[in-house]
């Protein structure tokens, strides 16, 4: 009997229907094993390795691995597997979990691995028709991946602490540069006001043209870029503006028409994915990354982590006979086929297309999978389309009483060729020329509606903030992360409060200008001419992975090379650290030295200025200051008294009030460390916030509908197990019935 084993549970309920009772199917839940978090190797950044060969760590179990890897042994052994099929996902981390199970799963002899790129019944046959074996230069690739990880991120991190800084990384430090860079430049911008006129005519946007370019007082922004439809001028701006409102019709002056095409875009990879479905409907990349998983596990589209915009032949025939069918093949253009890839790019696996091109809507999709199917099968069958067709109207106005003149455009589709694939999600544009007809010598009446012509008063604004998706695209540009990491990266500086989302923007938070301000420059060689935490030095790293994979670079040397850069950049930094005391030596003294009197202080200091010492010089001090306060009871800390504060805020309690709760008066009473009274009211404050009713988090309902789904419940059905009817019945918080909800509905799924 056969065992394909593949990542997900509703992966493996789909492709055990294709293969029947006869083939056991069971799921790996993603990582079974992967470099030790626990015991002694737990702490460890770095292991030896030979000039042949990759360190060898001891691998430890994921989270809940080893009783799923346990049950599909003793399944398989019942069933009496005699050959395992690893049909993981098809790319470098599927190929680490593909290894590490046939590791595990060697007794079974016979062990092959299949990949496919969407979960159809052909597409899974046709693997099986064509196992092979573990493709070692992919898991080398994964194990270098994590050992610059590894190495990277527990030697900088623990380096930040002296910060009180969380993390760093090899991504997500870079990632979080651009960001702060922005905001530099957003703090940085001085703006250059201006005035301009608007008028609306036969539904024309027309703007009041003040200089010509090589006017002497042309406007220009704070870049020295031209803008001739604004002016500095602000009694020129008021001419143009009472002279339109008292003639109210324009005389068209010259009048030119433009014929041009719009060619369609190639199929999505997963960063254009996440900007479409970022713009379109202001989804972060990690919703739209789960709502494709959804599609992809129920066999409607490929692949979604992807950097490549191939397709398949066969997918191509299907959606021109699609287009044929339903527009004629006056519709069918050339078709998006990739030559070689671009630099940079896997190549892997196709782009993100429908599994079956002849469907525009599968059923059972929810209102998010909808929208999302929608926008992948349009992309894909556009790209296989005509060019649209359209035309352009410039028009120079006039007016009789005033001499500047109004410039003013307008444009409509001729043919829609490709566009026709987007009619279900997008509003039709205007399909015919302005009525009535405008040439030249034509009388253009305002459009008679409020604020209509418009006197424009304000100044230039700041670059914008990015929005998630707006960052991955930067990644994508600068070559830094991968498909599988783009939305990964930016929840991990969101979770560790290196970043907050407001509005959809982002902002770096004070942590996270500290992080780039103060300690990203420990890791800058000027002699070595490298910067461990720049995009190039993160974006040749990642090349040099793709290059592990393919083939090209020996895995060893890359290690190799690596460690011995980063060894030095390390080395230097620690130095360098030494030279000056760090905030968090600073902040210590600081809470010391408020503790005891100042000729105790002085005697410590011995007339030395704190400020001035290096980090061992301080680092003597504070031992000092710990032994003349080893009998005082340290204060609270600023940062649990701003937690308490947030939590008394929440409960609407005043300090008094929620001081009685420790038996004191005033916050400034309270004593820190852990067995403080500070902590004791943290403790207290937050039993009484999560008594408080209400509703469910959009993260929580979210879950608790995927696990209701992999459970095979209704509803109602799920919602009675906490004693509830239906999901806005369930209360929030670690205490409520959501929770409590999710915590069954786990150990259902793992029974």
């Amino acid at each position: 009997m056969d065992l394909v084993i593949v990542e997900s549970g509703a992966k493996a309920k789909t492709i055990q229907k294709y293969l029947g009772k006869n083939v056991l199917v069971r799921a790996s839940v993603g990582h079974v094993q992967d470099l030790p978090t626990k015991g002694k190797d737990g702490s460890k950044a770095l292991w030896s390795h030979t000039d042949t060969s990759l360190p060898d760590p001891p691998w430890g179990w994921t989270e809940r691995a080893e009783k799923t890897v346990k049950r599909i042994i003793s399944d398989s052994r019942r069933k009496k597997v005699d050959r395992v099929l690893i049909a993981t996902d098809p790319d470098r981390e599927g190929e680490f979990i593909a290894w590490r199970l046939a590791e595990l799963l060697s007794e079974f002899g016979d062990i092959q691995r299949i990949t496919f790129n969407e979960i159809t019944e052909t597409a899974i046959k046709e693997a099986l028709q064509a196992a092979g074996t573990v493709d070692m230069n992919l898991v080398d690739a994964a194990k270098v991946r994590r050992f610059m990880d590894r190495l990277i991120g527990y030697r900088t991190s623990r380096f930040a602490r002296s910060w009180n800084l969380s993390s760093m990384g090899r991504v997500q430090t870079p990632t979080l540069g651009f960001v702060v860079k922005r905001e530099k430049e957003i703090q940085k911008f001085i703006p250059t006001p201006y005035w301009a006129v608007q008028a609306i005519a036969s539904g024309i946007d027309f703007r009041v043209r003040f200089h010509d370019k090589d006017d002497s007082l042309v406007w220009k922004d704070e870049k020295g870029k031209i803008n001739v439809h604004r002016t500095n001028d602000s009694n020129l701006a008021n001419k143009a503006y009472e002279y339109l409102n008292l003639e109210s019709q324009l005389t068209a002056k010259t009048v030119s028409l433009n014929d041009y095409k719009r060619r369609p875009k190639p199929p999505f990879t997963t960063d254009t994915l996440l900007q479409a479905s970022g713009s379109k409907y202001s989804w972060r990349p990690s919703n739209t990354m789960r709502i494709a998983q959804g599609l992809y596990e129920a066999g409607h589209i490929t692949y979604m982590r992807t950097d490549s915009t191939r397709t398949s032949a066969s997918s191509r025939d299907k959606a021109k006979n699609f287009i044929t069918s339903k527009w004629g093949s006056g519709f069918v253009g050339k078709g998006s086929v990739s030559g070689k890839p671009k630099s940079g790019v896997q190549d892997a696996h196709e782009a993100i297309r429908p599994t079956n091109p002849l469907s525009e809507l599968p059923n059972g999709l929810d209102e998010s999978q909808t929208r999302l199917y929608r926008l992948i099968w349009s992309r894909f069958i556009a790209s296989q389309m005509c060019d649209s067709e359209w035309t352009s109207m410039k028009i120079q106005a006039q007016l009789e009483t005033f001499d500047k003149l109004l410039d003013g455009d307008t444009k409509w589709r001729v043919k829609p060729g490709w566009e026709s694939a987007f009619e279900v999600i997008d509003r039709a544009p205007p399909s015919s020329p302005p009525s009535p007809e405008i040439t030249e010598g034509s009388k253009i009446k305002l459009d008679n509606k409020e604020g209509n012509p418009k006197l424009i008063e304000d100044q230039t604004k700041p670059p914008a903030r990015y929005t998630q998706h707006g960052l991955v695209a930067l990644m994508k540009s600068e070559s830094i992360g991968r498909p599988s990491t783009y939305a990964t990266t930016i929840k991990k500086l969101l979770d560790r409060k290196y970043c907050s989302d407001t509005k959809g923007r982002l902002k770096p938070t004070e942590q996270g200008v500290l992080l780039c301000d103060e300690v990203v420059p420990f890791y800058d060689s000027e002699k070595e001419k490298i910067s461990l935490f720049s995009s190039s030095f993160t974006s040749e790293m990642e090349s040099d992975l793709d290059l592990i994979e393919s083939g090209v670079k020996d895995s060893v040397r890359v290690w190799d090379d690596f460690v011995s850069s980063f060894r030095g950049l390390h080395e230097k930094a620690l130095e360098m650290k030494k030279e000056r005391p760090t905030r968090r030596q600073i902040e210590y003294y600081g809470r010391l030295a408020s503790l005891i009197s100042d000729e105790v202080l002085n005697k410590i200091l011995d007339g030395r200025d704190p400020l001035s010492m290096d980090g061992e010089k301080i680092g003597e001090v504070i031992d000092g200051l710990k032994k003349a306060t080893a009998d005082v009871v340290l204060p609270a800390s600023a940062k649990q008294l701003s937690y308490i504060e947030n939590l008394a805020s929440t409960l609407e309690l005043n300090e008094s009030t929620a001081c009685e709760l420790v038996e004191l008066e005033r916050f400034d009473e309270l004593t820190g460390g852990k067995s403080g009274t500070a902590s004791s009211l943290i403790g207290k404050l937050r039993e009484k916030t999560d008594s408080i009713p209400r509703k469910p988090s959009p993260k929580q309902l979210n879950f608790i509908k995927n696990l209701v789904k992999k459970a095979e419940l209704e509803e109602e059905a799920a919602c009675k197990l906490v004693g509830a009817d239906t999901y806005s019945d369930l209360s929030g918080g670690r205490q409520g019935t959501a929770s409590k909800l999710i915590e069954t509905l786990r150990k259902r799924s793992a029974k």
